[in-house]
């Protein structure tokens, strides 16, 4: 009997360690890697931010060192209010009509001889509050009306699969400045004072100007794109019938709205701890930014999400599931865990909610609907912390806390009722 001739064994598959896996799993730098001028829009970006958050800290304090008021401090927020929801829908108009490189260096050379006149009071004997306040209403303007420019820019520089990679490089290191700007503004404000803060975040717009003067001209898609009335009503226009960009407003409002419990955080920090309050706050305060910086950093298969509406909505599911087991929570450390989950669904939702717009909207109207979202997206945090506070007062702080996630996790299926199609959206094939 002939014998059946030995077939090669075929070679086993290559072994992937455990270091190879989770590498795939971190922040992807590939926009980083492809584009030039992806790399000049985000190192002065992210410089900027860190600026940011620094004078953030700064001016309240100069405030109140000048007062002694937590009511003039909480002016402030009154002074930023008009302008944060009017200038962006303002200034998504004019990103559409302009040279996005002459924009952006005009606002932040503006920004920059803001902060340096706001250095020059800070060196009086006696500085004025007055400049403070017009600072803040003008600053708050600025920056929401130069937004809508800086945060479609990547869709006309990387191609369609990166951008939520993009989305992700930039709220990472926009967290991490988050979570560094404030610890480094305490030491600054010690060693430079105030004026030396302010001189500084000067020395930063200096940086994001020469970055953005780096990269080759941007004009606008169509060129009959135009600053006027009409053009904001066409992004409104535009908007009416787009179940998909609506879907990502309506998500982000019904999250913000009803399970965002920012303004109650003082009085749970009190419950969990009566002999330090200050130092739980602190920790409560942090805890969302961790989870949304640690979200960020565990981004790298972002891209591979084809179902981006699902990805929003299931987000948003996590953050008020999250958000109702705080509201029960009696211990810190389940706290602050809660609250650090809620922040990393928050930032996935932001993530996809960014790339949507990016992908599906039509270049000539991209700044204006990024406008018109950045408007919903200030006014549903200042809804949600009137919502919590006068439901906290009618009840507990603990039922509106719960209430607040019970109510976003059935708003999610609500919305899935309404708009099935963006449960169905697909990357690969954006649609408005």
């Amino acid at each position: 009997m002939d014998q059946v001739p030995m077939l090669p064994r075929p070679d086993p598959p290559p072994r992937v360690g455990v270091l190879e896996r989770a590498r795939g799993h971190l922040m992807d730098l590939t926009p980083l890697r492809v584009s030039r001028d992806f790399r000049l829009l985000f190192f002065g970006h992210s410089v900027s931010n860190f600026g940011d958050e620094i004078v953030a800290v700064a001016i309240p304090f100069q405030v109140f060192k000048i007062t002694g008021s937590n009511f003039a401090v909480g002016l402030l927020g009154l002074a930023a209010l008009v302008p944060v929801f009017v200038f962006p829908i303002i200034g998504g108009t004019v990103a559409d009509a302009v040279e996005r490189r002459r924009l952006v260096t005009v606002t932040h050379a503006l920004l920059a001889v803001m902060s340096g006149l706001m250095a020059i009071n800070a060196l009086l004997p006696n500085p004025l509050l007055w400049p403070m306040y017009v600072f803040t209403f003008f600053a708050a303007g600025l920056y929401t009306f130069n937004r809508p420019a800086l945060d479609t820019w990547p869709a006309r520089l990387l191609d369609r699969d990166l951008l939520p990679s993009s989305n992700a490089l930039d709220a990472g290191f926009g967290t991490f400045a988050g979570m560094l700007g404030p610890v480094a503004a305490g030491f600054l404000l010690v060693a430079i004072k105030p004026a030396g803060v302010y001189l500084f975040d000067v020395a930063t717009f200096a940086v994001v100007i020469l970055a953005i003067r780096l990269m080759r001209p941007s004009p606008p898609a169509h060129e009959d794109n135009e600053v006027s009335w009409a053009a904001v009503k066409a992004g409104f226009r535009f908007l009416k019938g787009k179940r998909n960009v609506q879907s990502v407003f309506l998500a982000d409002l019904n999250a913000m709205i009803f399970g965002f419990p920012m303004a109650l955080l003082p009085a749970i920090a009190f419950k969990l701890s009566a002999t330090h309050p200050a130092q739980y706050l602190g920790y409560l305060y942090a805890a969302p930014a961790a989870g949304a910086f640690l979200a960020t950093l565990l981004s790298g298969r972002a891209k591979d999400v084809r179902r981006q509406g699902r990805a929003i909505m299931l987000s948003i599911v996590v953050w008020g599931g999250a958000i109702v087991v705080f509201g029960l929570s009696h211990a810190l450390w389940l706290s602050l865990v809660m609250l650090a989950i809620a922040g990393a669904g928050d930032m996935v939702s932001g993530i996809y909610r960014l790339s949507i717009i990016q992908a599906a909207v039509e270049d000539r109207f991209r700044g204006r609907l990024e406008g018109i979202g950045m408007a919903v997206w200030a006014t549903g945090p200042a809804l949600g912390d009137f919502e919590s506070g006068a439901v906290a007062t009618l009840t507990t702080p603990a039922i509106s806390i719960v209430s607040g996630g019970l109510i976003t996790i059935v708003g999610v299926g609500i919305l899935r009722s309404f708009a099935p199609g963006f449960w169905r959206y697909d990357a690969r094939h954006p649609t408005t």
